[in-house]
């Protein structure tokens, strides 16, 4: 009932969101002959908030070359709809590859309960964010990795960093673990793919690259990242320290530690899920800032660290503040800002990332 009224009803009745602030992209919507969905536009208003003259683009270039068969629909409502049964197509195929990633036996019900009452993907589902297309695609990649597929589990993981450019985390991780097949096989994806989009849209068109430069320190309710979290500590004690120099400060440190820990542990080989759900919690927490419908690629270590029994005590108390299962409206109006705004979602993932780096360390290779 909960994913029929949030997860069905309420995507069904939305026409707003990010998905809409970048698609369709004023570049394809000229090639192609199709302004009518452009003008007028979210997009089109995104296009220029960052700076005059050309339109920027959006995300990454992927997301733009899934999204183009939207472009024979007639009008912007009707592709948002078919979006919206292309994002449910890309969950289930999630959930399939999640079932053959992690050997949920025992636990499939709890599992199951568990995604279909995550606020996160309610978050997703309902401004049909590309996430969920990535979640699928480093499952995907999961899945071919522990079948020796290296090669394969690159090009896949390539496409995933060019659909939304946080999961570039796992190229040095492939050549720290010496996978070079995958490490290849992922810069190979990476480079062609970066290639095109530049002779498409221009990379100094980006938004995305415009933001990195601009330092992308967000004060925002939906800013769960690690310097979301430091822009509201800095706040509530009325600090003058500068955000952009402790949040980057505190990026590099996240990132040295997270170098150290996957050297120390590069020659362990059966904890592959473990790492995977660590890097996954490390490119949700440390960019610049993100918003909270990311925590929904966090549904991998979740189920990672279930399949295996760890902590569990502890991560249902990291699923409780993250996933947030009981419905915001049966606690009154507002009660969804006052989370956001507490940064409960970034504890309750801050948790998890403290589990899964102790799994990482401590639990015997298989």
């Amino acid at each position: 009932m909960h994913f029929f009224v949030s997860g069905i009803r309420q995507p069904l009745h939305n026409f707003n969101g990010d998905f809409l602030a970048s698609f369709p992209s004023w570049r394809l919507s000229v090639l192609l002959g199709r302004l009518d969905l452009y003008c007028g536009s979210l997009a089109e208003d995104w296009a220029v908030a960052f700076r005059s003259g050309i339109p920027v683009w959006h995300y990454g270039p992927v997301a733009h070359l899934v999204t183009l068969p939207l472009f024979a629909f007639g009008n912007l409502r009707s592709a948002y709809l078919a979006w919206l049964v292309a994002t449910y197509a890309f969950l289930l195929v999630s959930l399939v590859l999640a079932a053959r990633a992690f050997d949920l036996r025992g636990v499939r019900w709890i599992a199951l309960l568990a995604i279909l009452n995550f606020v996160p993907l309610y978050e997703a589902l309902t401004q049909r964010n590309i996430e969920i297309f990535e979640v699928a695609l480093i499952l995907a990649a999961f899945v071919l990795m522990r079948a020796e597929r290296q090669s394969a589990a690159g090009i896949v993981i390539g496409f995933a960093a060019m659909t939304k450019f946080l999961p570039l985390i796992f190229i040095p991780y492939f050549a720290v673990k010496r996978m070079w097949n995958a490490l290849a096989a992922s810069l190979i994806t990476v480079v062609s793919i970066a290639v095109a989009a530049e002779l498409v849209f221009g990379w100094r068109n980006s938004g995305t690259v415009i933001q990195l430069l601009r330092g992308s320190f967000l004060s925002s309710a939906l800013n769960q990242s690690l310097s979301g979290m430091i822009i509201r500590l800095l706040r509530w004690t009325h600090s003058s320290l500068s955000v952009a120099m402790l949040s980057r400060v505190a990026i590099v440190a996240g990132l040295a530690g997270l170098s150290w820990i996957f050297l120390k542990t590069r020659r362990r080989a059966g904890i592959e899920d473990l790492e995977w759900g660590t890097l996954i919690v490390a490119m949700v927490l440390l960019p610049p800032h993100n918003e909270q419908y990311y925590f929904v690629m966090l549904l991998f270590p979740f189920l990672a660290l279930l399949a295996r029994r760890l902590y569990l005590s502890w991560l249902a108390i990291s699923f409780l503040l993250v996933g947030a299962p009981v419905p915001f409206r049966l606690l009154g109006p507002g009660a969804f800002s006052i989370y956001l705004q507490a940064g409960i979602p970034f504890i309750g993932a801050a948790i998890l990332a403290v589990l899964c780096v102790r799994a990482v360390r401590h639990v015997p290779c298989s």
